[in-house]
């Protein structure tokens, strides 16, 4: 049995992939074989769609409706298309990963910020432009979209940034409200953020982005990223916040599933294979019990070797299930067990 089938009474199985996956056989194989969703690890971000040199060239031709390139996403859509597997849109909007130059008069870093007016004309536009290619050239291929990803800083405040700053709290509303005009009815519209499970960041999360987004019928789910630590966060706030999310009657997806672990030994190994495990009993629970519709559960790299997490945490990181020429780790077994068992 693989992941894919363990849990597909329940939810999809996802992993998130990159160039170097995608030009590696035996990596396109092991996607192929686990999961039934994928997401681009960074090229369906802001920076890698708007087309740095033309909207530079020429801004006055581009002023309030970004030229785009799809370039870097057109591999993935491509592999979805022949092996027959969904994919996570990630991500419309976002404070990183989007270049500078965007939020300026003319393209000009050195010139005052745009406009409201104009930064809403290329909100909408740029979004119109991405969803429009992705559902002519591939139709069916996302099944959702994080529309809006971290816009709540550190503080459990709105976060600080250069949408904020021209828009006000409101581009997140703003945001969706094109995403919904542009999509597909079937794509699912999802905000996304980090550290989900932190009490003050929960309540704010839910009280001042999911509750007015619901009330306006604009927002599907809810994006809980889910980069854990061996001993971070506590497994029952984690599903204490996630009943929260779930009691709104959102979807939801774990989007970004990683767990850092700088100790490769055969013991911590097992520890990381118990945790995982404990996670997995959580989201079984919640979507059998009917606390919370999740959906889909995506790990965020393919195998120990493609995490992010060492050079984010600067040390070695061995946090997923898979390593090296494709071998599965224990954890890897104690996942797949807890699914099959359930089926």
């Amino acid at each position: 049995m693989d992941l894919k089938t363990a849990y597909e009474p329940y939810f999809r199985i996802g992993v998130a992939i990159s160039p170097l996956n995608l030009q590696n056989p035996a990596h396109c194989r092991l996607v192929q074989a686990e999961f039934n969703s994928f997401t681009c690890e960074n090229d369906m971000k802001p920076m890698y769609f708007l087309d740095e040199k033309e909207n530079l060239a020429h801004p006055e031709k581009y002023d309030t409706a970004p030229a785009l390139s799809f370039r870097t996403a057109t591999p993935y859509l491509e592999f979805a298309k022949k092996s027959g597997i969904a994919m996570r849109g990630h991500t419309l909007l976002w404070h990183h990963q989007t270049p500078v130059w965007f939020f300026h008069e003319g393209y000009d870093a050195d010139k005052p910020l745009a406009s409201r007016e104009t930064m809403l004309a290329r909100m909408e536009n740029y979004i119109h432009g991405v969803l429009d290619f992705v559902q002519t050239g591939y139709p069916g291929i996302i099944y959702a979209w994080d529309v809006v990803n971290e816009a709540v800083g550190d503080d459990h405040q709105y976060r600080k940034s250069l949408w904020y700053d021209i828009l006000g709290s409101d581009f997140i509303t703003s945001a969706f409200t094109f995403a919904r005009k542009y999509a597909d009815p079937s794509v699912a519209l999802f905000y996304n953020d980090y550290e989900t499970s932190q009490e003050e960041k929960c309540n704010f999360i839910i009280h001042n982005i999911l509750k007015p987004l619901m009330a306006e019928k604009l927002i599907d789910g809810m994006g809980l990223q889910s980069h854990l630590l061996m001993d971070h966060p506590d497994p029952e706030r984690y599903r204490a916040a996630l009943e929260q999310y779930g009691a709104l009657g959102l979807q939801i997806h774990v989007t970004e599933l990683d767990m850092h672990n700088a100790d490769p030994s055969p013991e911590s190994m097992h520890r990381l294979a118990e945790r995982y495990q404990q996670f997995f009993r959580i989201y079984l629970d919640a979507k059998i019990s009917g606390k919370a519709n999740i959906t889909s559960v995506t790990f965020w790299n393919l195998r120990d070797e493609d995490s992010w997490l060492t050079g984010f945490r600067k040390e070695t990181s061995y946090p997923l299930l898979f390593q090296g020429d494709c071998k599965p780790k224990e954890a890897y077994e104690a996942v797949l067990r807890l699914g099959a068992e359930a089926r």
